[in-house]
């Protein structure tokens, strides 16, 4: 008999007479493949909206010449003007600004040269994608803005009215004197963006006599290579001049360990979707042995049943992965908008307005997905076969315990655990300064639980006989026939187990990661913030690209509020450091180490003391020394407005503010090379603690709504970035929360196949008088035990699997001394999800078992 007739007469019938085994094993890869589509789309989606930015922008632009987030002299903008092959050469501020009095959006701002700019962007205030009345006034007024016509629409602002944005200077109004048309820039963040005339904008944003960037377009027949090396020429050194893509690729660098740890979560979903599969299968071949006993003994070959299981695998898998599309898309649009607001307050400004996706992508997401059912199918295929006709009639037990039990699975364990001891000795010798070395630590993760899994059956045998009595005396007969049950099929007993520890592995890994993350960045701040209040404008924790610095004359307007002991200013800001973007913070060092000590990792205070302050010479973290190989003593150049500058290293301090690397700098210093005077964050200290509110009040009423500045107490701070920590964690606690569905659907497929295997053996039970409560105690309890071993299990593996993804990602981005520390509460929700969840897995096989016929179930064969 042919594969095709097979699967027409066998597998369809079996299909209609198990639609639920069915519909519970699609879920399950649908499951796993929605999880893998969901964050391909996301990631996608993140990288694309900042691409779609940086190419409406930047136009027609060619080359753009940046030195840095704080700017530089627009002195150069002449020089490039006159290189020979230019044809033209635009500035541009590029920054944020706050709507207040309305839906409080945040803005980006397009400072251009408005009768320049259209050479390069594609707009221009007299043609058709603008709707401009007067020209000429937009031109004279530097109150004059352009809104895009989206915003417009959607904050109900008409022409010529006046709105009111927060800027360096403080919330000022500007009239709204033209409308864009969704084209060129003003498609950029969903239309959130204005633009002004440049001059306006350097001076309500700090940048008088600066600008952010240049861009550059070619005479015909210029080549990029010549064009790049003529600029590069007569710029001072340190200066960037690179296409548009290199930015685009600076923030996949920025972004690419969040990307890649978020879409190996995603495969540890499918990893977990696999056990569903076995168990299904497996469940197939025990329901189905009287039939392939019976195709055996017709002359069926080996190999055709083998082809039967896997082509249904295949067809189930199909099915499975086609819906986990659409239902990756789903949580891709539930997920995205906390991703983007994590992306814009860690890292870089963005603003996703659709989902983005590539058929390649999803085409490999449903490849995976089907490759990695059969694979699960494979074991349970194979063993199909030595299902004997003479055994099958007799309906002698099929079992596969004999794998479980011998010299195989020896071999297979000490495989992989010598699989995730080599690879994490690679992760521990690989080069310190290399970003890819981490993908060794999670391979070891990996490895680790795979061997923890594959001994799930040895655990469950100890764990019945240990507790043994227990069980028996507290649930009687219940509790004897439930151990006696799970020991009699332990194999399949142990990949439901193991679909349980998976999920609760990476539900305390992550718990324990998340947990320790934020006790180091605690115990961190605890150490550098000692101020009372701290105050920042834009954003509650001065991060990302949503804040907006503030005049550095502030200072002097808050020293003189009553109960105010001092006021020391903090300025960051990332430069372009060996093709990586790095934060440079800024601080009045003599002063603050008078205060607060820096938690210091190489080297010593009376060093930091000494050099530090109004000098050339910075302190870095351990991350940044370890990546770039520096130590104290030695040097290196530094990118500023005016050319480079060698700063030594005086000490590698501790520091958590970036996984990007990070400098401090004496805020003297910084100023003298920049030439910057904004101010991130005041940090506040007061006479009395007494004084903290009526501090906190004289801010907000001298300078708050003019301003419209954040005044929190350190405490108060310190709770919003831990809100800030929780967000960025959601794309991992949403998996989680696939991952135990999955495990939990895994436990109902395994307890439908304990229920019928022992058809006949309940049967026997209830006409000696069982009730059907007592049948589905048993059924409740098999479950609970399954679910309380596999949570224990997971919660060691979850440790180690922290403890290793923790050391190979964290520390390299944040140094040595970040400790990995084990959230306990995490292991006690641990045991009572694994538990309880698994016993309420346990109640459709449960109601099953309790509704067996009994003249049926005995002459069941």
């Amino acid at each position: 008999m042919n594969l095709r007739n097979l699967l027409r007469h066998i597998s369809l019938k079996h299909i209609r007479l198990q639609k639920a085994q069915l519909f519970i094993a699609i879920s399950g890869i649908c499951l796993g493949v929605a999880a893998m589509v969901s964050i391909d789309i996301v990631n996608k989606s993140v990288i694309h909206s900042f691409e779609d930015s940086i190419s409406q922008v930047t136009g027609r632009a060619t080359l753009q010449i940046t030195e840095g987030e704080s700017g530089f002299p627009e002195k150069l903008l002449d020089l490039v003007q006159n290189v020979s092959g230019v044809e033209y050469a635009v500035p541009v501020i590029e920054t944020n600004a706050n709507l207040t009095g309305g839906s409080e959006r945040s803005l980006m701002i397009l400072g251009v040269d408005v009768l320049q700019d259209h050479k390069i962007r594609d707009y221009s205030i007299r043609d058709e994608t603008a709707d401009i009345p007067d020209p000429l006034l937009f031109l004279a007024k530097s109150d004059s803005i352009l809104l895009t016509r989206a915003m417009a629409e959607r904050e109900g602002i008409k022409m010529d009215q006046g709105i009111r944005l927060q800027t360096v200077q403080g919330i000022k109004t500007f009239y709204v004197r033209g409308l864009l048309d969704p084209e060129g820039p003003a498609r950029v963040a969903g239309g959130d963006i204005a633009v002004m005339d440049i001059y306006a904008a350097q001076m309500v944003f700090g940048k008088e006599g600066r600008i952010d960037r240049i861009d550059v377009s070619f005479l015909p027949g210029e080549t990029l290579d010549a064009m790049k090396e003529r600029i590069q020429r007569l710029l001072p050194e340190g200066y960037s001049v690179d296409t548009p893509a290199a930015r685009t690729r600076q923030v996949e660098i920025l972004l690419n360990r969040f990307q890649k740890a978020t879409g190996f979560i995603s495969l540890m979903a499918m990893f977990i979707g696999m056990y569903l599969i076995y168990n299904a299968v497996s469940i197939s071949v025990v329901q189905r042995r009287r039939e392939i006993g019976i195709l055996r003994a017709l002359g069926t070959k080996r190999s055709e049943i083998i082809s039967l299981f896997l082509g249904e695998t295949v067809a189930f898998s199909a099915i499975g992965s086609a819906l986990g599309i659409g239902l990756g898309f789903v949580f891709a649009k539930l997920t995205i908008g906390a991703v983007s607001q994590t992306v814009s307050e860690a890292f870089i400004r963005t603003s996703v307005t659709a989902l983005s996706f590539s058929w390649e992508t999803l085409v490999r997401d449903v490849g995976f997905g089907i490759l990695a059912s059969l694979s699960a199918a494979a074991f349970p295929a194979i063993s199909s076969v030595r299902i004997t006709p003479v055994s099958a009639i007799r309906a002698v037990p099929y079992s596969e315990d004999g794998f479980m039990f011998g010299k195989r699975v020896k071999i297979a364990v000490a495989l992989f655990i010598s699989l995730a001891v080599l690879n994490f000795a690679a992760y521990k010798t690989a080069d310190a300064s290399s970003s890819g070395n981490y993908a060794f630590a999670f391979a070891s993760g990996v490895f680790l639980l795979v061997g923890i899994s594959i001994l799930a059956p040895v655990f469950l045998k100890w764990f019945i006989t240990f507790f043994h009595r227990f069980i028996s005396s507290g649930f009687g007969a219940a509790g004897r026939l439930a151990g006696m049950n799970l020991q009699k099929n332990i194999s399949r007993n142990g990949v439901a187990i193991s679909a349980i520890l998976g999920s609760i592995a990476l539900f305390v890994g992550s718990a324990d990661i998340n947990s320790s993350f934020q006790d180091s960045v605690f115990e961190w701040m605890d150490s550098v913030l000692r101020a009372d209040i701290l105050v920042s404008s834009g954003h509650l924790v001065m991060g990302g690209s949503l804040n907006i610095p503030m005049p550095g004359e502030t200072l002097k307007e808050i020293e003189r509020i009553p109960g105010v002991r001092s006021v020391e200013p903090f300025r960051r800001i990332y430069l372009n450091y060996d093709g990586r973007k790095t934060l440079m913070e800024s601080v009045d060092v003599a002063y603050r180490m008078g205060y607060c000590p820096f938690m210091i990792a190489e080297g010593n205070r009376e060093d930091m003391l000494r050099l530090l302050p109004r000098q050339d010479n910075i302190a870095i973290n351990e991350a940044f020394a370890a990546r770039n190989r520096i130590k104290p003593g030695d040097s290196l150049d530094l990118s500023t407005p005016n050319g480079p500058v060698r700063f030594g290293v005086a000490a590698v301090i501790v520091s958590y503010a970036s996984d990007s690397g990070t400098i401090l700098m004496d805020i003297h210093t910084y100023r003298r090379h920049w030439q910057d005077n904004l101010v991130d964050k005041f940090d506040i200290r007061v006479k009395s603690k007494e004084d903290i509110s009526s501090v906190c009040r004289g801010i907000l009423d001298r300078m708050g709504k003019e301003r419209k500045l954040f005044v929190l107490s350190s405490q108060e701070f310190k709770e919003e970035v831990r809100k800030v920590l929780d967000r960025s964690f959601v794309v991992t606690n949403a998996t989680n929360v696939l991952m135990l569905i999955i495990a939990g659907f895994g436990i109902i497929v395994t307890l439908l196949a304990s229920v019928l295997e022992r058809t006949r053996e309940i049967g026997v039970l209830r006409s000696i008088g069982m009730k059907r409560s007592q049948v589905s105690g048993v059924i409740i309890i098999e479950s609970a035990i399954i679910g309380i071993v596999g949570g224990l299990l997971g919660c060691m593996g979850g440790i180690l699997f922290g403890w290793i993804g923790f050391d190979g990602f964290l520390r390299f981005d944040f140094g040595a001394s970040i400790s990995y520390h084990i959230h306990y509460a995490s292991l006690a929700w641990a045991l009572l999800l694994s538990g309880g969840l698994s016993a309420m897995a346990g109640l459709y096989p449960a109601r099953r078992a309790a509704k067996t016929n009994i003249v049926e179930a005995l002459s069941y064969e």
